[in-house]
């Protein structure tokens, strides 16, 4: 029986150590956060993130591609923005969005802070 509950103390033992490890493993560095937060993050200013219409909206989000930014391959500007205010959105509304970070994909991704919806 003594055996027995020295076994079951190893084994508690080494499997706290690998869980400790693969924790430790796993944080970023504040290096690493430091960066990221730079990279995706703005401050909102004056400046819309994009000015552009609205060309599809899916549940609690919509699509907004620029009117005046294109990328280096040609396809305008795009971003996913998720809004609790998309009842009064629709599609073909020239809109400018702001917002403080988006993710980086085509289309971009990212939380509305601020829309405004300007006249044809």
């Amino acid at each position: 029986m003594n055996g027995m509950m020295i076994l079951k103390k190893y084994i508690l033992l080494l499997s706290l150590i690998f869980l400790s490890i693969g924790l430790l493993g796993c944080q970023q560095s504040s290096k690493e956060k430091e960066f990221n937060k730079e990279k995706t993050t703005e401050e909102i200013t004056d400046k819309p993130t994009i000015i552009g219409e609205i060309v599809q909206l899916e549940g609690e989000r919509f699509l907004v591609e620029s009117i005046t930014e294109k990328l280096p391959d040609g396809r305008p500007d795009a971003i996913w923005f998720s809004t609790d205010e998309i009842e009064s959105l629709k599609v073909g509304q020239n809109v400018s969005v702001w917002t403080t970070a988006i993710e980086e994909s085509y289309p971009g991704q990212a939380s509305a802070d601020k829309i405004v919806i300007n006249e044809k």
